[in-house]
């Protein structure tokens, strides 16, 4: 299909990029129909069955240990539930742009967690770019921090946006601990899928919520988009990439993402770009660039 792999790398980049710039705007089309709980449980079972199928039919091994099933477990209830439902929660109180742009505080989750749990250093680098992005934040959300108003649910939702992205970091470092023991991602995010499930509903009895798929064209489509592109072929691609590239330089997907997050969002919904968003916006990217760039060499005498 491609003449060299620089083009794949581009496709599975751009992949990656639009369809996850895109599913914050979607996320809107299934709150306004149903409740974060309800559309995050139908999300992820639909999502499990489809890795499910895919599992099966490529013959790759399920079976597992009861302790890596608990593992299973753990990434599913934060990365594909508690994460979920409050990212859902949060965009019923901000814009899809805005949570898009909080969410690339996980970055800086990671880091640190991988600093915490698995004892990977922090770079100086991590600790500017941290720097940059926090105040990229400040920048964004100055209206409503110098304007404070208990009735306003801005500030709530940002930081509910943050505590989901917390959570989203927790299933990482459980990811992360899977990767060791050698498990394939697509086994830990099929099981984690269907714990997430379970969970999800666990919690939506416990609040009497309502399983009934709302039966509207626009939730319908939303929710096959998000469960098939947003998840399935999105984070396929987004592996593809990780494997060709490395982690690392594939992480910049998430800096692309929320500004195509914010472009939608001012087309579609009451977004509106002020100086002080721009000057924002501009320090959270630049501190994601700063954060993953080379290592920069120091030179030496010849």
């Amino acid at each position: 299909m491609f003449e060299n792999k620089s083009a794949e790398n581009i496709f599975l980049y751009t992949v990656c990029t639009l369809i996850w710039g895109s599913t914050w705007l979607v996320i809107t089309y299934q709150v306004d129909a149903a409740s974060p709980v309800t559309s995050v449980f139908w999300r992820f079972v639909l999502s499990f069955l489809m890795l499910m199928a895919f599992c099966l039919f490529k013959r790759i091994k399920l079976d597992y240990s009861r302790k890596q099933h608990l593992l299973f477990a753990a990434q599913g209830v934060f990365m594909f539930s508690i994460n979920y439902m409050l990212t859902y929660l949060a965009e019923t109180m901000i814009s899809s742009g805005l949570m898009a742009l909080s969410f690339t505080v996980l970055l800086y989750y990671n880091i640190f967690g991988m600093r915490i749990f698995f004892k990977k250093p922090i770079t100086w680098r991590v600790v500017v770019g941290s720097l940059m992005g926090g105040a990229g934040l400040g920048f964004i959300f100055m209206p409503e921090i110098v304007n404070f108003d208990p009735s306003s649910k801005t500030l709530l939702g940002l930081g509910i946006g943050f505590l989901a992205t917390f959570f989203a970091s927790m299933g990482n470092m459980v990811a992360q601990k899977s990767y060791q023991d050698k498990v394939p991602v697509v086994v830990t995010n099929t099981w984690g899928m269907l714990y997430g499930s379970i969970f999800t509903m666990i919690v939506g009895l416990i609040l009497q919520h309502s399983f009934a798929i709302p039966m509207t064209t626009k939730f319908i489509l939303s929710l096959t988009y998000l469960s098939l592109f947003g998840t399935v072929i999105a984070f396929g691609a987004y592996l593809s990439l990780a494997g060709r590239i490395g982690a690392e330089k594939a992480a910049y997907t998430g800096v692309i993402s929320p500004i195509i997050a914010l472009t939608l969002s001012s087309l579609f919904e009451d977004f509106t770009w002020t100086p002080t968003i721009i000057i924002g916006v501009l320090l959270c990217i630049l501190g994601n660039i700063f954060t993953l760039a080379p290592k920069m060499r120091v030179p030496t005498k010849a």
